[in-house]
């Protein structure tokens, strides 16, 4: 599947249980990347996200989230909870702790999906490469390898709530 695809699953979850979760502040894990933001006059607490990760209890509707990913190995997943007012600087994810904690070989290909847990509110951008998403839908998913630029801004006045799938091939 190529990078900045797009496809749909069908929506079957309460978000009312992800809404409950215990989500700890984080911010991309480059800290030079930070600094450059910081440096440009971007406000620092903006560019964080809050993260549930495993191995916590996770709400039960994952195990039909990571069913829909068949041909995945290695399967991780994590929650993410954007803020209003909450970015990433644009990056490229390193995998560092995927990578340690799976045993994965250096150079190997690996991939991320986002699953949108809610609709599309105005002003929450996902932007893959140069192609800016929005408009989805619960349920739509948006990949990428890990080579690939991204990033997610919310510049609504709503949080946002994603299933982030990642694994190799």
């Amino acid at each position: 599947m190529a990078s900045g695809s797009h496809f749909n699953i069908v929506p079957s979850w309460n978000i009312e249980d992800y809404k409950k979760l215990k989500y700890k502040l984080d911010t991309h894990k480059d800290n030079e990347d930070n600094q450059r933001y910081i440096d440009a006059g971007h406000n620092k607490d903006s560019l964080t996200l809050y993260n549930y990760f495993e191995p916590n209890k996770m709400p039960t509707s994952i195990i039909y989230i990571k069913s829909q990913f068949p041909s995945l190995k290695n399967i991780s997943v994590a929650i993410n909870l954007f803020k209003p007012g909450q970015y990433m600087p644009i990056h490229y994810d390193r995998f560092t702790a995927y990578k340690k904690h799976h045993n994965i070989p250096k150079g190997s290909d690996i991939c991320r999906h986002m699953v949108m847990l809610e609709d599309h509110e105005e002003g929450q951008m996902l932007q893959i490469g140069k192609q800016i998403n929005t408009g989805w839908e619960a349920g739509s998913v948006y990949k990428w390898n890990n080579s690939d630029i991204h990033t997610f801004y919310n510049l609504s006045t709503k949080d946002r709530y994603a299933v982030q799938v990642t694994g190799t091939y």
